[in-house]
């Protein structure tokens, strides 16, 4: 992955707020509760449209709820063949919902305005399709974990039940696309990803988990940055050598660069027990994790790698629906049902006031702000000599040494946005 320009204001300082050890400033997203579907319910995907709805794909139920972009939730979107026990969902840029049911090994789809069709495609007896994706140009592909097939439906409809034939013993689940139009697929029983071309070229190793004790295993999720760092969740990690030492339960994040090579077989990721379900990544290639031990969602920044959890659910919380939509992420509880959202965009929370300092004095001024990546910056005037902006704690501290009145604008700024210019006068005298 590559840094990238948060945001094109002319800096003279930077405070990196969140994952560089803020302490005194308590920066960090801030997520809410914004729609509870039962505990019936028990959601395992969740897509966006362009207007800004979160569609949520129950499991428990076999519905589709849908929350508006202005929070109003409906609980029964589409309702569907209870026959279907859906396992995934994808949405197409036209706002087509598709769903892939492992019941009938078909896929459904579900219009605009919630019609339902059953066996939109059916991709053969005995499939089991368990993920699905759509492309950037409407395309949906479906993995067929009982066939080890590739289903594609174009975006004019037509159907190929075999667009691509992996190795029988590979067991896809998860899969993706990226801008060219390849399909990476999550093997998850041979440990590896598959990529496959636009037009159904199968390279079948394109990335391979390292083998031994402690290594991961278990794919079930894939994806890919602008970039083409690949990313996987892994399920659990081996307890003994090669592919079949045995299973601890315990999940992990690996990355590869963009040739398929590995680059962290174990990306860091917050204290305590991890089992990815899945990833939600915005354009700017910072991933969204869905967990099923840490209770939580986990945001690894793509700019520097720091990692946070934010949406905390806590006790017995199970996340697999995850998604982006506006400037916030979503996140469904299998078990409670319950939905929060966190808010990207940066707010400043505590902003210095106008202070008067004595030179030759120590000062310590606390900055506070939320958002995901946020910084604050100095967006005019300067600083009095002597002090700086801590990048590590958001802290505006040092011993001025220079009486005189010193006017500056602070922003809090990241990709998402950025806060109006909060106006302070830091005057120092002898």
């Amino acid at each position: 992955m590559k840094p990238l320009a948060r945001h094109t204001l002319t800096v003279l300082l930077t405070a990196a707020l969140l994952g560089a050890g803020v302490s005194s400033s308590g920066a960090a997203p801030v997520d809410a509760p914004v729609a509870d579907l039962g505990t019936s319910a028990k959601p395992v995907a969740a897509v966006a449209d362009a207007a800004g709805a979160v569609f949520l794909l129950n499991e428990g139920d076999a519905t589709i709820s849908k929350l508006s972009a202005a929070g109003a939730l409906t609980r029964v979107f589409a309702r569907l063949t209870p026959a279907c026990r859906p396992q995934g969902l994808a949405i197409d840029p036209k706002g087509a919902l598709f769903v892939a049911c492992g019941g009938t090994d078909s896929v459904t789809r579900v219009s605009p305005s919630g019609a339902v069709i059953d066996y939109w495609a059916y991709d053969g007896r005995g499939s089991l399709p368990r993920g699905i994706t759509a492309d950037s140009a409407g395309n949906v592909f479906v993995s067929n974990w009982g066939t080890s097939t590739i289903t594609k439906i174009a975006a004019d409809g037509s159907v190929v039940p075999v667009f691509a034939r992996l190795d029988p013993a590979d067991r896809p689940l998860g899969l993706t696309t990226d801008a060219a139009g390849s399909v990476y697929v999550a093997d998850t029983q041979t440990n590896r990803v598959t990529k496959i071309s636009a037009i159904g070229a199968v390279r079948e190793v394109f990335a391979q988990l390292p083998t031994g004790p402690g290594a991961p295993t278990g794919p079930v999720a894939v994806a890919v940055d602008p970039w083409g760092t690949l990313y996987t969740a892994n399920g659990s990690s081996s307890s003994g050598g090669g592919t079949g030492g045995g299973d601890s339960g315990v999940g992990s994040v690996s990355s590869f660069a963009p040739d398929g090579s590995l680059r962290e077989a174990s990306v860091p990721l917050p204290p305590g027990a991890h089992r990815p379900t899945g990833f939600a990544m915005d354009p700017y290639g910072d991933l969204f994790v869905g967990d099923e031990l840490s209770h939580a969602l986990t945001a690894i920044d793509a700019s520097d790698g720091s990692v946070v959890s934010v949406a905390g659910f806590g006790g017995t919380a199970i996340l697999r629906a995850v998604a982006l939509s506006g400037t916030g992420v979503y996140a469904a509880d299998y078990v409670s049902g319950v939905v929060r959202r966190v808010e990207l965009a940066p707010t400043l929370t505590a902003p210095p006031s106008d202070a008067t300092l004595r030179r030759g004095v120590p000062v310590a001024l606390d900055v506070a702000a939320t958002g995901f990546g946020t910084r604050l910056v100095i967006a005019a005037g300067v600083l009095p000599p002597g002090l700086t902006l801590d990048p590590a704690r958001g802290r505006l501290g040092g011993t001025p040494t220079t009486a005189g009145t010193y006017p500056i604008d602070i922003v809090a700024a990241n990709h998402w946005g950025a806060t109006a210019p909060r106006h302070v006068v830091l005057m120092v005298v002898r």
